[in-house]
């Protein structure tokens, strides 16, 4: 019976478990500081509202987290976004634009809407359709990494302009970071691929049009978020779902692991686990899927190289300010999922989503649920702001972005996530390979969450998915001899 430790109890340490215990002669025992599964993955519930704290959809394109949920038997739970409504806006000059139809992240497929456009100058719009005549960047020499910050990325291909007031606000508010250090290998390759392949964006839409025309439709008809599920009853609702699956009694809540050792035996090492709770306890493998910080510390003492790199992976902080205000009392446009505010406009929200507008159960009839985004890796001292200067600035620009004229909210809370948000800055793809290579020599010992191979919850169960295969494959356990 192989004995593994899985430190860290958000999506990817219960993934990771879930994998295991399905593994014939594997026991696991899963440790979480915190009184709750779920890390980040938490729905506040009251009699009338469905607030999520962070993450409120994922998106099935990559597979990983609706075949765990189908694998065991939480398909019929998740849910597909409202079919009213599904665009979203840009605050520019005081109002809110629909985004043109067709612009997914940063790829135009539609010249119709991007010439109708107000969100764009006739220069910007020109600039724009011009990127099919821009050269690809020249090809990177063999052994170095093929990487290009998000900033430079978008306004070598599409301008100025088109950066300014669509891909920064879009893209960068995704990720919560500075466009101008935001890794395009490690958040946006197929783009990259696609200027590789087939010489630029359009083109490479031109491309997939040829080769594959039902898909190319679904692209340009800007319905993307037919791409994306939620759990009907919330985030926390679907953790619960998973983790009743986990093996009695294999879960250590409130329980800080503080120190991880090895003690080298025959062939490979055994691990000794200690947390604040009591003596060592041994185990044959680790798997680490714990914030950066965390796993760096427990590193330390068995590989200290491969902590020093994780680090280096910088997180960035910030605050939601969740308001649920009358519909009526919304002077702006409203029929879509929320809207999104460049930096240029002097604004202090990222974005502020119609979270109630997207999935059914939020709100009864007649309110909204806005979650106003502040801060980010641009104004990191936000999320240290008192919560009445946090309501007051998410007040303000409601007020101002909305048009809301009501007096105040029905309820509103402060949500912070400190330090929460990695960072995949330019270079982030060949520093996670170098990392695997460092751990090379200890193939018991694994690591994974957001802070490596992605951050959305699809990438993380992944990730958790491969961390399993590795260990598992490290003991030839469920292959042939």
């Amino acid at each position: 019976m192989k004995k593994v430790a899985i430190v860290g109890g958000g999506i990817s340490g219960i993934t990771a478990a879930l994998e295991l215990s399905q593994q014939p002669g594997v026991s696991v025992r899963l440790f979480d500081s915190a009184e709750r599964l779920g890390g980040v993955l938490e729905t506040v519930r009251t009699d009338r509202y469905l607030i999520e704290r962070s993450a409120d959809n994922f998106a099935p394109l990559i597979p990983d987290a609706r075949l765990l949920s189908d694998r065991f038997g939480l398909l019929p739970q998740l849910i597909h976004p409202n079919t009213q409504g599904r665009q979203a806006f840009v605050y520019l000059n005081g109002r809110v634009h629909p985004i043109p139809e067709g612009f997914s992240l940063m790829q135009p497929t539609r010249i119709g809407s991007i010439i109708t456009t107000r969100l764009l100058t006739w220069p910007g719009k020109l600039r724009l359709l011009g990127e099919y005549w821009v050269s690809p960047r020249p090809t990177v020499p063999d052994g170095q990494p093929d990487d290009e910050s998000l900033e430079s990325f978008a306004v070598r291909r599409l301008g100025r302009e088109v950066f300014d007031r669509l891909v920064e606000p879009i893209v960068g508010g995704i990720f919560t970071a500075d466009p101008k250090t935001l890794s395009m290998a490690a958040t946006l390759p197929q783009f990259l691929n696609m200027e590789r392949t087939s010489g630029g964006l359009i083109r490479g839409y031109l491309r997939s049009k040829q080769e594959d025309a039902a898909a190319a439709a679904r692209r340009a008809s800007g319905a993307r978020y037919e791409q994306f599920m939620a759990p009907r009853d919330g985030m926390s609702a679907w953790i619960d779902g998973l983790a009743k699956h986990l093996p009695a009694n294999s879960v250590s809540l409130n329980c800080r692991v503080v120190g991880l050792a090895r003690e080298r035996q025959a062939g490979d090492s055994s691990w000794m686990i200690t947390t604040d709770q009591g003596s060592p306890q041994p185990f044959d493998g680790v798997i680490l899927a714990t914030p950066a910080s965390v796993t760096a510390r427990l590193l330390q003492s068995v590989a200290p190289e491969a902590a020093a790199m994780v680090s280096e992976i910088p997180y960035a902080s910030s605050a939601v300010v969740a308001m649920i205000v009358n519909r009526a009392d919304i002077g702006a446009r409203m029929d879509g999922f929320g809207v999104v505010v460049p930096s240029n406009q002097g604004r202090a929200a990222l974005a502020i989503s119609y979270s109630s507008n997207k999935y059914p159960g939020r709100t009864p009839e007649g309110e909204v649920l806005l979650r106003v985004f502040l801060g980010g890796a641009l104004r990191p001292e936000v999320v240290d702001w008192s919560d009445t200067d946090l309501q007051r600035t998410a007040v303000n620009e409601v007020r101002d972005i909305l048009a809301w004229k009501g007096s105040q909210p029905n309820w509103q809370a402060v949500i912070r996530w400190k330090n929460a948000m990695p960072q995949y800055l330019v270079g982030h793809v060949a520093k996670i390979q170098r990392l695997r290579q460092q751990l090379d020599g200890l193939p018991s010992l694994q690591l994974c969450g957001a802070a490596y191979e992605g951050v959305g919850i699809p990438q993380c169960v992944r990730g958790a998915k491969q961390a399993v295969e590795r260990l598992c494959h490290s003991w030839k356990l469920g292959e042939d001899n």
